[in-house]
Formats: C-alpha cells, sequence, structure tokens
C-alpha cells in the first residue's frame, strides 16, 4: 500500500478517524450541555460537527453510545481534578474532604455544562441516569474515603449495590450542586462546599 492510501494531507486515517471521532464527542458535548439530553439527536450532532451520519455510524452504535461518551468524559475530568487537587491536600481528614468538594465545585463553575451533563440530564434521559448511578457514588466513595481511609473497606458492597450511606449522599449532592449552579441557593461557593462537608461527615457519622 502506498504512502497516499494511508495519508490525505499530511495526516493518516487513524489520525483522521479520531479527529473525526473527537469532533462528535465535542458537538455531543456542546448540544448535551448546552440545550440537553432532548436536543442531542445524532443528526443535530453531524450538523453540529460538519459531519454526515457515515461517520457518526463509523465511532457510535447509536445517540446512546455517544451520550455514554460524553457523560463517562465529564465525569473522568470529574476524578481527576479532585484527585489531582487531593495530591497536595494536607492529610487531616476534614481538610481533604473539603478539598475534594472545592475541586469538584470549582470543576463544575469552570463550565456549568458539565453540571448539567452529571446533575439534570441524569434526571431526563434514561441512559444517562442508570450511568450516573454507577458515576456519582463512585465519585461520593472517593470523598468519603478522606474522611476515613482506614474504614474505606466498609463503602464496599456487592457488585452493583450501592452502600446506604453513600446513596445517601449522592442524592443530596446532586440535588446541592444543581441548585448551587442554576443560581436557586443562595450561597457562594464556600458556603456549598463546607455544607457538602458538613453533610458527608454528618451522614458517615451516622453509620
Amino acid at each position: 500500500m502506498t504512502s497516499s492510501a494511508t495519508t490525505w494531507r499530511g495526516s493518516t486515517m487513524a489520525s483522521r478517524a479520531a479527529e473525526r471521532r473527537e469532533q462528535l464527542v465535542r458537538a455531543g458535548y456542546a448540544l448535551l450541555g448546552g440545550e440537553g439530553a432532548a436536543a442531542t439527536t445524532m443528526r443535530a450532532v453531524c450538523r453540529a460537527a460538519g459531519l454526515s451520519l457515515r461517520y457518526f455510524y463509523e465511532n457510535f452504535a447509536d445517540r446512546e453510545a455517544l451520550l455514554i461518551e460524553v457523560y463517562d468524559q465529564t465525569a473522568h475530568g470529574l476524578i481527576d481534578a479532585v484527585t489531582t487537587r487531593l495530591a497536595d491536600a494536607p492529610d487531616d481528614e476534614t481538610a481533604r474532604t473539603r478539598a475534594a468538594f472545592d475541586a469538584a465545585a470549582q470543576y463544575f463553575a469552570d463550565d456549568p455544562r458539565r453540571g448539567r451533563i452529571m446533575f439534570r440530564e441524569t434526571l431526563a434521559d434514561d441512559t444517562l441516569r442508570a450511568r450516573g448511578a454507577d458515576a456519582l457514588p463512585a465519585f461520593v466513595t472517593l470523598v468519603a474515603a478522606q474522611l476515613a481511609p482506614v474504614q474505606a473497606a466498609r463503602f464496599a458492597t456487592a457488585p452493583g449495590r450501592i452502600p446506604l450511606p453513600v446513596s445517601a449522599i449522592s442524592g443530596a449532592l446532586v440535588a446541592l450542586f444543581l441548585d448551587w449552579l442554576d443560581g436557586d441557593v443562595e450561597a457562594n461557593r464556600d458556603a456549598v462546599v463546607d455544607y457538602a462537608t458538613r453533610l458527608t461527615i454528618t451522614v458517615l457519622e451516622l453509620t
């Protein structure tokens, strides 16, 4: 096979394919975070990406597969932001818990579309609801482990099962961060972070 068959304008076929996939993901992110799941159709994504349906199907089996990819990238970004902050956090357990929530709040404040994807659209779309049911407890478990690292094993249950305190905290945090991002609560970022920290400590002390 000649080089002309594998490259085009200096780009390999693989790199072009990866670029098209990223275009679709970026378009899906913009639509899902800006207009919601209902507006994130395959045709709308293709229009926003400037690509045909052919390229959509080359990368994703269906609309739901794209929604999951967008959600997963957003959720992974949250975990990365939190773990990066925790790398420089003090040893004090309460301070580490607060640092985790502060990193999360900053992550959502930097781009409110992230909050919509992770919180609002998980309430509106069945595919994202199922994805969020796994991702949010994973985030809460990470934060809770900072408060009681030696007791982290108590958050482990059978596969597919969520510990009671993790479930309670997950639901409360969704409401808290969603209301804050929507401007429905009279609280600044520090107040939200402090409240989330106290809430987590209180719930865990009940277990």
